[in-house]
């Protein structure tokens, strides 16, 4: 295989996802909110995707209903996932199972009538549930007295809220290019971040869910930093990917590069160390998810 320009530009994207969680941890400690990196992440980042847009957003009102609802799933899938960091579920284990996005994606297909079932792909997605329950690290005296932390509910509801956004990709109907669709994505899923955190607030007074805090100059400068690098780096460079220098399935295997810096960076720069059952569930769903990839 010859490695283009496109492949760098896809593991470039990659390094810059892959700091994501470790942003979102560093800012937890500082005392941001998860609700409140969601919407400073899109805050930040709209204004320079116009700009690399060159001032050329597009929105066409009759597709207002469809980023609506791509802005809302796209809003939930991003807090679901970072709130996970917020009850202290460790960043290997979140981003293992938020990539159990390809198995919800199989089953969403499956149950939308887009794709058919077979047995090699049923057995990939058993494999990879099963990989998602090791990495977990719940044990069955846990389960049995529900002893289970909330973050792993919320990492796995991240991994079906980002099977849901990527389905609603493919319903898009009119021409977008991929920056202007994430404008108009992040347009709709700002302001739902905004109810959704008020909603919660009924719920909950968990500070580091809900709570919004005027930034001091380290706080600011990482919610700056996080919107750069991880969110309009790596979704700009993506948009400039060449799709006859690189197949779908050699991009979607390039992009498992960023799990796998996930729990490096989790590691070296966080300390984070958990079980060798959970790196064993770590490896086998992103084994089952290149499986996913390659049928």
């Amino acid at each position: 295989m010859k490695f283009t320009k496109s492949h760098a530009l896809l593991v470039i994207a990659s390094i810059g996802l892959s700091f994501i969680l470790v942003f979102s941890t560093t800012l937890k400690n500082s005392g941001i909110s998860s609700l409140q990196q969601v919407f400073s992440r899109m805050a930040f980042s709209l204004p320079l995707i116009f700009l690399l847009m060159m001032g050329k957003a597009k929105l066409e009102f009759r597709d207002s209903p469809h980023f609506m609802l791509r802005g809302l799933v796209f809003s939930a899938f991003l807090f679901s996932a970072l709130s996970s960091i917020a009850f202290g579920c460790p960043v290997p284990v979140t981003v293992a199972l938020v990539y159990t996005q390809p198995f919800f994606t199989a089953i969403i297909s499956f149950l939308s009538g887009r794709e058919k079932t077979s047995a090699g792909k049923l057995a990939i997605v058993l494999v990879g549930m099963f990989g998602a329950f090791l990495a977990s690290g719940l044990t069955p005296q846990q389960i049995a007295e529900l002893d289970i932390n909330l973050g792993i509910f919320l990492a796995l509801f991240g991994g079906f809220f980002y099977a849901l956004y990527l389905f609603l990709k493919r319903t898009e109907k009119s021409a977008y290019t991929p920056l202007q669709a994430l404008f108009n994505t992040f347009l709709f899923a700002a302001p739902f971040t905004l109810i959704l955190g008020f909603i919660l607030r009924f719920l909950t007074e968990n500070p580091l869910l809900v709570s919004f805090v005027i930034p001091n100059h380290y706080q600011l400068t990482l919610l700056v930093l996080f919107a750069i690098f991880s969110t309009v780096l790596p979704y700009g460079l993506l948009n400039y990917v060449n799709t006859a220098e690189v197949s779908p399935t050699s991009e979607g295997t390039i992009l498992l590069f960023d799990p796998v810096l996930h729990v490096t960076w989790a590691i070296l720069l966080l300390g984070q160390i958990v079980s060798i059952f959970q790196y064993l569930g770590i490896i086998l769903i992103l084994m089952s998810a290149f499986a996913m990839f390659r049928i």
